[in-house]
């Protein structure tokens, strides 16, 4: 099946947009791991109201990772400056996104949207 010229502009715009939201990735420290991804899109999608504060065990209800994954990924999202710790509730640690999380998250956002447009 032969491809039409609209279809491969289309293609290679969205390649470049692929390889633009890597580089979101490597920026805000998900670096393409889907976990990270699922775990810091729950945070973005929470801070659209208000800064959302998050436990492990949240985490992992809402994401169906076990509360070892989750705090590994926590580790790494953490070590890319994307989440950070809150404050504590008693003995539970809370985590929310930085503003360079929800920068990046912004990012694709707007990667998308322009993508569409196109």
């Amino acid at each position: 099946m032969k491809k039409s010229a609209d279809w491969l502009a289309r293609r290679e715009a969205a390649l470049a947009l692929l390889r633009r939201l890597r580089e979101v990735d490597q920026r805000v420290g998900v670096k393409n791991s889907r976990i990270a991804f699922d775990i810091a899109l729950l945070f973005y999608e929470g801070a659209a109201a208000s800064p959302a504060a998050l436990s492990v065990d949240q985490i992992a209800a809402l994401t169906g990772y076990s509360g070892p994954t989750v705090r590994l990924v926590l580790k790494r999202l953490m070590e890319g400056e994307t989440i950070t710790t809150s404050r504590r509730v008693g003995k539970t640690q809370l985590y929310e996104m930085t503003p360079k999380g929800r920068s990046g998250f912004d990012e694709y956002v707007t990667a998308l949207l322009e993508f569409n447009a196109g």
